[in-house]
């Protein structure tokens, strides 16, 4: 008999890890994007009205990109909450000084600048997310 090869659901989810200050976006077991915290110049925060259970997102900006556009995560990634305390680290308490301006009331559609200077708005937004990286 031939060895049996699987591929687990596990390599179709997105992951974030964090290496020498940097924030690593995985798909599909390969590295979709690496950005260096210093690099950093905006961070949004919003809830996904788009998908039904509205999930908490995060965007990431830097100089290099043009306005409006982020590298973003939703909360079913692996590795989000870690993240979140990573910016909270980075940019001075950041996301736990506003998230509760930035999602509530439940179920609205926020959209937050927590750091930086404002360059996009929702309806303009363009996420690149890791699994369409």
């Amino acid at each position: 008999m031939g060895t049996q090869h699987t591929l687990g659901l596990e390599n179709f989810e997105a992951q974030l890890t964090f290496e020498n200050d940097e924030i690593v976006a995985h798909f599909a077991g390969r590295e979709v994007w690496r950005m260096h915290w210093a690099d950093v110049d905006e961070i949004i925060i919003w809830r996904d009205e788009s998908c039904s259970a509205g999930p908490l997102c995060f965007g990431l900006r830097t100089r290099n990109m043009k306005p409006g556009q982020y590298l973003g995560c939703n909360d079913a990634t692996n590795g989000f909450d870690e993240a979140l305390d990573e910016i909270d680290r980075h940019f001075e308490n950041a996301y736990s000084r506003q998230w509760k301006d930035a999602v509530f009331p439940p179920m609205a559609t926020q959209w937050m600048v927590i750091w930086g200077e404002p360059t996009g708005r929702a309806e303009r937004a363009e996420v690149l997310w890791p699994e369409a990286a």
